[in-house]
C-alpha cells in the first residue's frame, strides 16, 4: 500500500517522456499485458487489479489500482497527454508539443501549486465543454445524442438500467447528464478520499454489471473501449451528485493536451534534398509505354497553382511524354489561360486536355467551406466525362507539388480496389464523425488513383445520393466524405509518402490515421507534398518548408513573380521563422540530435 497526503496518477499507454513530480506520478497502465515497459514507472500490475483489462478498460485499470493499493488524502487521475493546469493564472495556450521545465512552470505542474488547487475544492475537473457533432459546432448534442453517435446507444440504455436499479440516488443526476448539453471528458478528476472511493465503487460496481450483459465480440477494436467511454459519463453524473447530496465544492481547471510532435525533420534538408532530386533526373523516351493519365479540377483562380503542379510532375519524370494531364472544369478555365496552361505543358514534354463539366446534376451536394467550390465533386463524375481509352487515373489537387516520378505510383497495385488513398492528418476525428469502422484508414482526397473502368460499371450516382440521404448532415469533408463512406471497405492504402499535408511539418493538434513512424517517414522523403493549410505558399504568411519549391516552378510560368516581390517575400517568411520560438526550439533540438532525429 502505497501512502502519501496526495497521489495524481499520470497514465501511460506507451513509452513517452514522464510527467512528474513528488504528487505526479507515471502509472504504467496495463502492464500486465507486456506490450512494454516503462522502467522506474509504478506499474498498475501489483496488488488488487485488472491491468489485464486494459485494452478495454483503458486508463481505468490504472483507476482501479488506485482505489485499492493507495492510501491517500486525495486522489487524482490524469493522462500523459490530458492534464489538468494548476497554474494560478490561465495558460494562454493550453496545447504542449514536448514536455520540460517550460511546460511545468506553464502548466503549473508544481507541487505547491496542486496542494493548493487540492485545499480549494472537494472536487477538481477539467472545465465542461459544449456538446457537438465533432467538426461542427453548430450542431448542438444532448450528451445521450453524442454518445449514440460516437459509440453504441444501445449499451448507454443498459447503463441507465444498471444505475436506477443499483443506485438511485445517483439516477437522477446520471439522467441530469445524459439529457444535458455540457460535459467533461476524459475522466480526469481529483477528489477527497471519501468522494473518491465512493465513486470508484459507484463507478466500477456499474461497470462491472453491465461488462456481464453487454455482448462486445462484433465491435471493432476502437468501441471494445466500450467501458472508458462510458466511464466519462458515469463520472460526470457522480460529480453532479456529490455537488447536490454531500455538498462537495467543485472547482473547474483548464485542460492542457499534449499534440502529436512534428517529424524530427530539418525544413532546409527536407528541401535540398527534393530539389537535388529533380536535378538528377535524366529524360529518356517513353514512346510506347502506357500513358499516365493525370485529373485536376481546376478554375481560372487556381490556373497558375495547377500549373506549378504539372510542371513539378513533368520535372520530376523521366518520361514526360509518358504524362496525359485532364483538366476538370465547369467551363470556367478561360481560353487565356487555357492557352497559357497548354504553353507551359507542352513545352515540358507533357499532354494537356481540357473537359468541360455539367455541374447541375452535382449541385444538390453540401458546400460548407467558403473556399471549396462544386468543382471538388467532379472526381465523382470524372468517369462519365474521361475519354473511353482511360481506364485509370491519378486525381491531384491543384495545392500540391510532386516530388517523386508518377511512375511509382502509377505501378502501385490497386489490388482490385476501386480507389487509392493516403491516410489523413485528421483521419480519426473524421472517421467517428461519419461514422466509419476502426478498420477504415480515413484518407485524404487530395491524392487518390481511380480505378475509373470499375467506376463505369457501378451506380456511382445512386450510391452517392444514398450517402447523402443517410450522413448528409455529418458531411463537412465534401467528397472526400462521401468517398470514405463509399470506400469504407474496399480502399487499397497508398504510403503516406504520397499525400504529405502541412501538419506533417508541424505539431499536430488532431488524430491521425497514420502512425508516428509513417509521418517520421513521409516528411523525411515526400513523394507528393501537398499544402493543406490555409496558408499556400502564394500567401505571403505561409512558412512551409516547400514553399521556395513551389516558386522555383511557379518562376518557370508566365506567372512568375517579380525579382523586387520574391525577395520581398523570402525576407519577410524568413523573419517569421526566426520570431517563432517554438521552430527555433524544434530546429535546435533536431540539429542537437543529429539533424534526422
Amino acid at each position: 500500500m502505497i501512502s502519501q497526503e496526495t497521489f495524481i496518477s499520470v497514465v501511460y499507454f506507451k513509452d513517452a517522456p514522464r510527467i512528474a513530480t513528488k504528487i505526479l506520478t507515471p502509472v504504467q497502465a496495463g502492464r500486465a499485458l507486456g506490450r512494454f515497459s516503462m522502467e522506474g514507472v509504478i506499474g498498475d500490475d501489483t496488488g488488487e487489479n485488472i491491468s489485464e483489462k486494459n485494452i478495454a478498460w483503458n486508463e481505468l485499470t490504472a483507476l482501479y489500482w488506485m482505489r485499492h493499493n493507495v492510501d491517500a488524502e486525495y486522489y487524482g487521475q490524469m493522462h500523459y497527454r490530458r492534464l489538468l493546469a494548476f497554474s494560478e493564472k490561465a495558460p494562454k495556450r493550453l496545447s504542449f508539443e514536448e514536455i520540460g521545465p517550460r511546460e511545468y512552470d506553464q502548466f503549473g505542474w508544481d507541487d505547491r501549486l496542486i496542494e493548493k488547487a487540492c485545499r480549494s475544492a472537494d472536487i477538481l475537473t477539467p472545465n465542461m465543454r459544449d456538446i457537438f457533432l465533432p467538426g461542427m459546432p453548430e450542431v448542438p448534442m444532448t450528451a445521450s445524442e453524442f454518445y449514440s453517435h460516437q459509440h453504441h446507444g444501445g449499451d448507454m440504455d443498459i447503463v441507465e438500467e444498471i444505475v436506477k436499479s443499483r443506485f438511485p440516488e445517483i439516477y437522477p443526476y446520471f439522467v441530469q447528464v445524459l439529457t444535458g448539453r455540457r460535459i467533461f471528458f476524459n475522466s480526469i478528476t481529483v477528489m477527497r478520499k471519501p468522494l473518491f472511493h465512493e465513486y470508484c465503487d459507484f463507478l466500477f460496481a456499474t461497470l462491472e454489471a453491465a461488462e456481464a450483459r453487454i455482448d462486445t465480440s462484433t465491435y471493432d477494436p476502437y468501441q471494445k473501449r466500450i467501458w472508458g467511454f462510458l466511464a466519462e459519463y458515469l463520472t460526470n453524473a457522480y460529480v453532479h451528485y456529490a455537488k447536490a447530496v454531500h455538498d462537495a465544492k467543485v472547482r473547474e481547471l483548464p485542460l492542457t493536451w499534449g499534440m502529436r510532435p512534428r517529424p524530427p525533420v530539418l525544413p532546409e534538408q527536407v528541401l535540398a534534398e527534393a530539389r537535388a532530386r529533380r536535378d538528377a533526373i535524366t529524360v529518356r523516351d517513353g514512346t510506347g509505354a502506357e500513358d499516365i493519365n493525370v485529373v485536376l479540377s481546376v478554375d481560372d483562380r487556381y490556373a497558375p497553382h495547377a500549373a506549378v503542379t504539372i510542371l513539378s510532375a513533368l520535372r520530376t519524370t523521366e518520361t514526360p511524354g509518358r504524362l496525359r494531364f485532364f483538366i476538370l472544369n465547369g467551363g470556367n478555365v478561360s481560353p487565356a489561360n487555357r492557352k497559357t496552361l497548354e504553353q507551359v505543358v507542352t513545352g515540358a514534354g507533357g499532354r494537356i486536355e481540357f473537359i468541360d463539366i455539367d455541374d447541375h446534376d452535382l449541385r444538390f451536394l453540401p458546400l460548407n467551406r467558403d473556399y471549396v467550390s462544386i468543382a471538388t465533386y467532379y472526381r465523382l463524375v470524372m468517369h462519365q466525362y474521361l475519354p473511353g481509352d482511360v481506364d485509370k487515373a491519378i486525381y491531384i489537387d491543384a495545392d500540391t507539388i510532386v516530388v517523386e516520378p508518377l511512375e511509382k505510383l502509377w505501378d502501385i497495385d490497386l489490388e482490385g480496389h476501386p480507389v487509392a488513398g493516403a491516410p489523413d492528418d485528421a483521419g480519426f476525428q473524421q472517421a467517428r464523425r461519419i461514422q466509419l469502422s476502426a478498420e477504415h484508414r480515413y484518407f485524404n482526397a487530395g491524392v487518390m488513383v481511380f480505378d475509373v473502368a470499375k467506376f463505369r460499371t457501378m451506380e456511382i450516382a445512386s450510391d452517392v445520393l444514398a450517402v447523402y440521404r443517410e450522413k448528409g448532415p455529418y458531411i463537412i469533408a465534401q467528397d472526400q466524405d462521401i468517398l470514405n463512406i463509399l470506400f469504407e471497405r474496399d480502399t487499397k492504402v497508398l504510403p503516406l509518402c504520397w499525400n504529405v499535408g502541412t501538419r506533417l511539418y508541424r505539431a499536430n493538434p488532431l488524430e491521425p490515421s497514420y502512425s508516428e513512424e509513417e509521418a517520421f517517414e513521409a516528411a523525411r522523403a515526400p513523394a507528393i507534398v501537398h499544402f493543406t493549410d490555409k496558408k499556400k505558399p502564394w500567401h505571403i504568411k505561409c512558412t512551409h518548408p516547400f514553399t521556395e519549391l513551389y516558386w522555383d516552378y511557379r518562376n518557370e510560368t508566365p506567372w512568375a513573380e517579380t525579382a523586387f516581390a520574391g525577395r520581398k517575400r523570402r525576407l519577410l517568411q524568413m523573419l517569421r521563422r526566426r520570431l517563432r520560438a517554438r521552430d527555433k526550439r524544434f530546429e535546435r533540438k533536431v540539429v542537437a540530435a543529429g539533424g534526422k532525429g
